[in-house]
């Protein structure tokens, strides 16, 4: 499987095979750092890879035959110093801001949203734009900003993290589109356009945390409701 000068990939990233000496190879990776890898578990990891690659290029393919929606996908920035009140402008009103002028000409209705608050480093929720943008006064939805007048989308919540501790952390992800995303230095109300794939990630480690918060309200409300007939 594997030749002298071939380039392959591993979970640490690319590397280029230097020597072979079965049951071992001497590779080295792209950073030039160089290691001796067992041969048997390199194939296995490699042939994982190789499949991912194929599915998902046969799947760009599908919808590209297909003619699926082309919405776009981005990760909004909020800042939110103060995590004990889990709130933030505009939230309760589902409508979020477009402060730069470049937002307000890329995003559109369709549109899908992540939710990142940039203190806490966590991924908060998932929203799907639902209007054009709107001028409004920015203090109609408790924005403390200069501006008289902002650009507004209205949204739907998708999925929603109920508190920080189900909120996802942004240490349990790893983002194609923005993989050193912790140590970037962001703009508060900016959208930093991703990935489908990466949306398609996070859209379901936050489904999954709506739906089990779901069913512990569910519980709650019956060992409640078995506490009065008791």
């Amino acid at each position: 499987m594997f030749e002298i000068n071939g380039k392959y990939e591993n979970r640490k990233g690319k590397y280029t095979v230097l020597e072979i000496n079965d049951p071992k190879m001497l590779v080295r990776f792209d950073d030039g750092t160089e290691a001796e890898l067992r041969i048997e578990l390199q194939a296995r990891i490699w042939e994982n890879i190789a499949a991912e690659i194929e599915a998902k290029e046969a799947k760009k393919i599908t919808r590209a035959a297909s003619g699926v929606s082309t919405n776009q996908h981005f990760i909004q920035c909020i800042s939110l110093p103060d995590v004990e009140e889990l709130t933030f402008p505009g939230w309760p009103e589902k409508v979020i801001i477009a402060r730069r002028p470049g937002d307000v000409e890329t995003v559109k209705k369709g549109d899908r949203v992540i939710i990142y608050l940039i203190e806490p480093q966590v991924f908060y929720a998932v929203a799907t734009i639902t209007s054009d943008p709107v001028e409004k006064n920015p203090k109609d939805f408790f924005y403390n900003i200069e501006q008289e007048q902002a650009y507004f989308f209205s949204f739907d919540i998708d999925a929603e993290a109920q508190s920080m501790e189900t909120a996802v952390s942004i240490d349990a992800v790893e983002l194609e589109s923005y993989p050193k995303l912790a140590k970037m230095r962001l703009e508060a109300d900016a959208y930093l356009k991703m990935s489908e794939d990466d949306f398609e990630l996070l859209a379901e480690l936050l489904t999954e945390v709506t739906e089990d918060d779901d069913e512990d309200e569910e519980e709650d409300e019956e060992d409640f409701e078995e506490d009065i007939e008791d």
